[in-house]
């Protein structure tokens, strides 16, 4: 993998600690096996990069996001989901979808492939209609997307995790564009940002730099930053979500300390 798909095995890596908790948020079974020890390894270094104490930042964004999934699709009516950089996210598998959703998953190729080289062996059963989507971001990804069955006509839920840290603003900007342009009505989105504040966090910087991933896009106004590219947008932060899952930070935040933003949209009116 390259360095950013890479980082979706310190993702699994997480998830499979989460679901060794009692007190879980959500139950990832194929976690483990994903993650590997080097996933492992990572995600212990990150730690370190942050101060030390493990944050229960990556299974408070899965469970906001798994929330909004499913919540988009059951109340809203909507069955046609893309998940954009999906790196080993096994939504697919371990959600109770409604009948009819479609799931697609966008990646790079040697991503899908090092997933399906798990997942297969596992005999892991998607519980939705599943179809992976082999493309690098950088390309005409949306012509792929529609090559492999996706309908422009229907209302969309979207979901970008993870990802817009790594992306140029530009880049970011044309991302969001085009997925509200290939959005019908009632199409939803959910993304993640960094503020500006995580440059300071030497060592979380500098981690993610040495693995070949550096931290490119922060904002302070993620709201704006979407309603540019034509989505209208709610925001949390992550230790808010944390405190209304039952899980809190385990370490005092300072009032100005940078705190990533949740975001749920809907598409704006053209």
């Amino acid at each position: 993998m390259d360095p950013v798909g890479f980082t979706s095995r310190l993702t699994a890596a997480a998830r499979a600690r989460e679901t060794e908790r009692p007190d879980r948020l959500f139950n990832d079974e194929f976690a483990a096996a994903l993650a590997g020890p080097e996933g492992f390894a990572f995600l212990d270094r990150h730690w370190v990069a942050v101060g030390g104490t493990p944050r229960p930042n990556f299974a408070v964004r899965t469970r906001f996001f798994d929330d909004f999934l499913l919540a988009t699709a059951r109340t809203r009516g909507v069955r046609q989901v893309v998940l954009v950089a999906a790196g080993l996210d096994t939504r697919a598998f371990r959600l109770e979808w409604p009948p009819g959703v479609r799931v697609f998953e966008i990646d790079q190729v040697e991503v899908l492939h090092y997933k399906a080289s798990i997942l297969d062996p596992l005999r892991a059963t998607p519980r939705c209609e599943r179809t992976t989507v082999a493309v690098d971001l950088r390309a005409d990804w949306s012509r792929v997307l529609l090559d492999a069955g996706y309908r422009t006509t229907e209302p969309t839920v979207w979901l970008l995790e993870g990802l817009l840290m790594y992306l140029p603003n530009a880049a970011v900007e044309r991302l969001l564009t085009e997925a509200a342009r290939l959005s019908g009505r009632g199409s939803q989105l959910g993304v993640d940002t960094l503020p500006r504040g995580f440059l300071e966090m030497r060592g979380f910087i500098e981690l993610y730099a040495e693995r070949g991933c550096p931290v490119v896009f922060t904002t302070d106004d993620p709201l704006g930053m979407l309603a540019r590219c034509g989505w209208r947008a709610t925001a949390c932060n992550l230790p808010e979500e944390g405190v209304r899952l039952g899980r809190p930070w385990p370490v005092l935040l300072p009032p100005d300390a940078p705190r990533s933003a949740l975001l749920t949209a809907e598409r704006a009116a053209a």
